[in-house]
């Protein structure tokens, strides 16, 4: 019968598995990836190869079963290429906010609010355009001898065999290029930001067969010749097909480092509120509005460093010991994410006395990060609603930090028990692709990665609205304190 291989192109790892058609990951491998704000794009092209060589080798399925590759891929990261085909600069991460203040430039010229009805997003350093513009300006020789502008995934499959440049429409929606409603290069914000269509990949439905493996990438990988390539995703859109997240109603959350919530939409919002934005699933006809929780596991780890604890089960064992005891902690140790994207955003802890003790604390801290989950979700609007989140991710195992997150934000939580389901939705594009399945939403609803335990919220709501009321007043009167402080400084 045969199976897939599917490869995620990680900020900070690659990985590669086998897949069949149930959504069973099989076999796996992975490589450290080079996580600088600039890294060697040939470098990324060696670690891909070698990841897929040592899960052929080692995989246990022959090269000939092998039926198809897709790949997803970190979003936003650009590939500058020669007329060549060869990289004419380093590739410039998407964590690169040395692009800052050229993020401005295309809202600047067409305005902000219209720049985020045609894009989905608001603008930021965080997209490829502000990478872009930002190497033009300080780089004119190098962008002189670049013909291309090309996403990670496009690099990678073109390494692989494909013919020329093609991006998948979810990769292409973070570049602040895509007219995200007709999903397709915008050809007034070329014109504003001076590129042309030329210049970028050709944009291709996520899960489409774009090419065949060349012999020469056999060679290095092992694997067959001839193989069929597909068309992926960005690494989030993945995750969300591979947990089967395709239908409103039902929202992926991602817990790591940061939280990502996405949320599935039947047509883009005419501007999406705040600072969420507006992407193009990797289902077909859908959208996804995601969210983003700057520092949820890192507010965890923060915590235990400072209490002096091993690690975050550490804490997690001193908060379920106490009560917050009207505590209240705001997790913007990284600036406040969605609904603000405010960068200059600071964490507090609020309501301390002297009767309060470091299991207060412990606790304040996991409240925190469960209450702004639910501040992110509230601020989406009526118009999205979320009764169930779909929940994924190294920091979704602590028993209490899951009764948090059902109890205060007030809806069920169904938990994932696979770690890598970017990989089970990089694998289901790639059976797509080669027909196993009439499209990407009938593959995720058929077989996307097993739920374990369904946790529904247990507080009683007026408990729960209460407290939620508590954490949003704290918010809003850091801000507005934030402000004022800020009035003062300019003032004087």
């Amino acid at each position: 019968m045969g199976v897939v291989l599917s490869l995620d192109l990680g900020t900070t790892t690659f990985k590669a598995a086998l897949c069949d058609d149930s959504g069973r990951l099989l076999a796996r491998s992975s490589l450290p990836a080079d996580s600088g704000m600039e890294f060697d794009a040939g470098d990324a092209c060696d670690r891909a190869l070698r990841v897929v060589a040592a899960l052929v080798r080692d995989g246990g399925v022959p090269p000939r079963e092998i039926l198809a590759v897709a790949v997803a891929s970190q979003r936003a990261t650009v590939v500058p290429v020669g007329a060549d085909g060869a990289a004419s600069a380093p590739a410039m991460s998407w964590q690169d906010a040395r692009a800052g203040d050229a993020a401005a430039e295309p809202a600047a010229t067409l305005g902000a609010e219209h720049y985020r009805r045609v894009t989905g997003l608001p603008p930021s350093f965080l997209w490829s355009v502000s990478k872009i513009l930002r190497f033009r300006r300080e780089r004119p020789e190098a962008f002189a001898r670049t013909g291309r502008f090309v996403l990670l995934h496009d690099w990678v499959l073109h390494a692989l065999g494909v013919e020329g440049f093609v991006t998948d429409v979810a990769n292409a929606s973070l570049t602040g290029l895509l007219d995200v409603a007709r999903a397709d290069w915008s050809d007034e914000i070329l014109d504003a930001v001076r590129l042309t269509r030329d210049r970028l990949s050709r944009v291709v439905a996520s899960g489409t067969r774009v090419g065949s493996l060349s012999a020469v990438a056999a060679g290095a990988t092992g694997l067959e010749a001839g193989t069929p390539l597909v068309a992926g995703g960005g690494d989030q859109q993945c995750a969300a097909l591979g947990l089967g997240v395709v239908d409103p109603g039902r929202a992926a959350l991602c817990l790591g480092t940061a939280a990502v919530v996405s949320c599935p939409v039947e047509r883009p919002p005419e501007a999406p509120r705040g600072g969420f934005f507006c992407t193009v699933h990797v289902a077909p006809g859908r959208w996804v509005l995601e969210g983003i929780h700057n520092a949820f596991g890192a507010s965890l780890r923060w915590a235990a460093a400072a209490l002096g604890l091993p690690g975050v089960e550490a804490l997690e064992e001193l908060a379920a010991a106490g009560a917050s005891g009207g505590v209240r902690f705001v997790p913007h140790l990284a600036g406040a994410g969605s609904p603000e994207m405010d960068a200059g955003a600071r964490a507090a802890f609020v309501g301390l006395g002297l009767e309060h003790d470091r299991r207060t604390l412990a606790r304040a801290v996991f409240e925190g990060v469960a209450l702004e989950t639910r501040r992110i979700l509230e601020s989406l609007g009526a118009g999205v609603p979320v009764d169930r989140l779909v929940v994924s991710g190294g920091a979704s195992r602590g028993a209490l930090l899951i009764r948090l997150l059902a109890d205060l934000t007030g809806r069920t939580l169904e938990l994932c028990e696979e770690p890598d389901v970017t990989l089970v939705g990089a694998a289901l594009l790639a059976w797509t692709g080669i027909g196993r399945f009439g499209d990407a939403r009938e593959a995720a609803l058929a077989r996307a990665a097993d739920v374990g335990a369904i946790v529904a919220p247990a507080l009683d709501a007026g408990a729960r609205d209460r407290l939620y009321a508590g954490y949003a007043g704290s918010v809003g009167g850091l801000r507005s304190a934030a402000a004022g402080a800020a009035g003062r400084v300019g003032s004087s």
